[in-house]
């Protein structure tokens, strides 16, 4: 069995493909009407509910909120942070929801979304001093929670049909290099240049809830893959 095979299974990809779209959407709007940046972006604290859903989508950063002596372009910095989410929920989201299906990719979803968001309030209740602002947003927190669990189909695929087969496709060394990418990201609090503490605590958050997802459901996982071979 290959990689490819994966994606072309059926059930249709749709929680990832819209979380994909929503991305693209809500960064395109705040870029053509950026007074509405706030309004997307989680910003403590916090105004409006919808909020906690939209900030994961948004991933605009005007001008104004960029160090000068970084040297960074606006547009550069938001369509790399867009792209970069992106080449985790297609690649390793699209994946993921088809090994597990939609109901549980919505629970681990669901799980490093509350983890970030609980997180979120209670190192902002803590350290941020009384009259101050802060504003977070991306999809990484979430996006990265899919890798480790895309890392364990790796495993699984391998342990299945053997490792050598793994290690001779191409989709496997188009992948790997972009989960390399995420961990040390992950691990990294200077993100393109700026030093950005949220990046590294969320990044670690999403991470760990993958982790958790692969250890507490691995036997519904390898369930998932001995259904896909009886289909094949």
């Amino acid at each position: 069995m290959k990689i490819r095979d994966i994606y072309l299974r059926r059930p249709f990809p749709a929680v990832s493909l819209i979380i994909a779209m929503l991305c693209i959407g809500i960064t395109l709007i705040s870029f053509l009407i950026p007074s509405l940046l706030r309004s997307f972006a989680f910003v403590y604290p916090l105004k409006n509910p919808w909020q906690l859903i939209t900030y994961m989508f948004e991933h605009y950063t005007p001008q104004e909120q960029i160090p000068p002596e970084s040297g960074i372009n606006s547009m550069r910095l938001s369509i790399g942070h867009l792209g970069f989410n992106l080449l985790l929920v297609l690649p390793f989201g699209v994946m993921v929801e088809k090994v597990i299906g939609a109901k549980r990719f919505l629970i681990l979803s669901a799980a490093a979304w509350l983890a970030n968001i609980t997180t979120i309030y209670i190192v902002c209740s803590a350290l941020l001093p009384e009259g101050e602002e802060t504003m977070v947003k991306g999809a990484s927190g979430l996006a990265f929670a899919y890798v480790p669990v895309g890392l364990y189909i790796f495993f699984v695929l391998g342990k299945r049909f053997g490792f050598g087969k793994l290690f001779k496709q191409v989709s496997f060394y188009l992948l790997m290099p972009i989960a390399i990418t995420t961990l040390v990201f992950a691990c990294s609090p200077s993100i393109a240049g700026t030093t950005n503490v949220w990046s590294m605590l969320l990044h670690l958050i999403g991470i760990t809830c993958g982790v958790a997802f692969a250890v507490i459901f691995r036997k519904a996982i390898r369930s998932c893959f001995d259904s896909m071979v009886f289909e094949r």
